[in-house]
This record gives C-alpha cells, sequence and structure tokens, in this order.
C-alpha cells in the first residue's frame, strides 16, 4: 500500500512538473525568432521570419508618441493612461454641463467671438506656462527651449508675428484647439494630425483655451 501511494505521488509530480519543463523549452526555442521579427505600430501586423504572420494590437492614433519629450504634465507617466488611444464618451453624448460645438472649417471658426467673461491673467499666465511655453517661448516668439531639438517638420509659430496678430480670436482658438494650421488642415480633410503641437481640444477645457485666447491677445497689446 505504501508503494503505490508512493508512486501516485511521484507520478503526480511529474505531472504538475511537465508544463513548466514544456514552457521553458518553448521560450528558449522561440526566444531568437521573437528577436528576429517586427511589429508594426501603426498597422499592428507582426511577423517572425519566415515562419508566422500575426496581428498585435494597433496604435494608428499616437504610434511613437510624438510629443513625448515634453516636458508638460499631460505627458508624465501618471497621465500617460488618459492618453490616446483611449475610450472616448460616445459622439452624440452631451454632458449635463452642455457640449462644446463643433466647426469643420477655418472659415467657420473666424466668426466666432470669445466668450469668456470671466478672465483671469494669472490663470491664464500659468495655462501658457505649462502647456505653451516650451515650444513658442516666455515671449510667444516661438523661440522656446524646444526648439533647438527639433530636427524637422513646421518650428513654432511666432505669436506675435503680423499672421497671428491679424487672426481673429476664433481662428486663434481652431489653431489650438486642432493642433496648429497644419493640425486644423488635417482635420479638415479627414486625416490624422501629423502636427508636433498637440490638439488642445483633447485636453484642455474650452473656457481655458478660451483664456489662452485673450492672454495672447493681451500681450500682443503690449
Amino acid at each position: 500500500m505504501t508503494s503505490t501511494v508512493f508512486k501516485a505521488t511521484d507520478h503526480h509530480r511529474n505531472r504538475r512538473r511537465l508544463p513548466l519543463t514544456v514552457l521553458l523549452m518553448l521560450a528558449l526555442m522561440t526566444l531568437p525568432l521573437v528577436t528576429a521579427g517586427c511589429w508594426n505600430l501603426r498597422t499592428g501586423e507582426a511577423s517572425i521570419h519566415g515562419i508566422a504572420n500575426f496581428t498585435l494590437p494597433a496604435f494608428p492614433q499616437t504610434g511613437s508618441h510624438k510629443v513625448v519629450v515634453f516636458s508638460e504634465m499631460h505627458y508624465s507617466p501618471s497621465f500617460k493612461s488618459q492618453e490616446g488611444p483611449r475610450l472616448l464618451p460616445p459622439p452624440d453624448s452631451v454632458p449635463r454641463t452642455g457640449r462644446e460645438l463643433k466647426y469643420s472649417t477655418l472659415q467657420e471658426y473666424a466668426g466666432l467671438t470669445n466668450p469668456n467673461q470671466t478672465f483671469t491673467h494669472t490663470e491664464a499666465k500659468e495655462l501658457y506656462r505649462v502647456n505653451c511655453l516650451v515650444c513658442h517661448g516666455p515671449n510667444m516668439t516661438g523661440d522656446g527651449p524646444i526648439v533647438p531639438m527639433i530636427n524637422k517638420g513646421p518650428l513654432p509659430t511666432d505669436l506675435m508675428s503680423e499672421i497671428s496678430i491679424n487672426a481673429t480670436d476664433g481662428e486663434l482658438f481652431a489653431f489650438i484647439s486642432k493642433g496648429g494650421r497644419q493640425g486644423l488642415s488635417a482635420k479638415q480633410v479627414g486625416r490624422d494630425s501629423t502636427s508636433p503641437m498637440p490638439e488642445f481640444g483633447l485636453l484642455l477645457k474650452e473656457e481655458e483655451r478660451w483664456q489662452l485666447v485673450q492672454y495672447l491677445r493681451e500681450m500682443q497689446s503690449r
């Protein structure tokens, strides 16, 4: 009886040990294959050369995050989980506080007037410092500390230039919301923005973006 129990117990241990052994062997066999494979972040297409083709999660909206080098709080690890791709509210849902109106062309934005009646210089200055100064600089001339690191694509706009001064409040609001002129142009033709400027329509409240417009006007008038 004792011998039978021992053999059964030994057999049971072997059965428990077998999957671990198999998993270890598989890991050792596939390690060089994985390192020899490739994965397209934008399409999800993955392959192990000459052996297998399959699909992994794709991130067409962000890919390798284009603004991960920014010092803004939005891109810190604590906020990373909130960045796209993420689940957004249904497109036709309306918050209890009301929903921001959407416009499809620059001409529609151009006619907007600043509805913000509670402008606070200190708050607006802080919004600019946190979100805009890194690119547009302390004097809004497009010479922020990130500029020496940019080696391709458009440089930050000089917000003190004649073009910016002559833009309407609504146009400035559109550029802030959609990622600059480049981002807005892409949205108008149904394409994803490739602008280095973030779409602050996804990051800041409508009121905060209008505060930035007002702060910009105040600085331009000096």
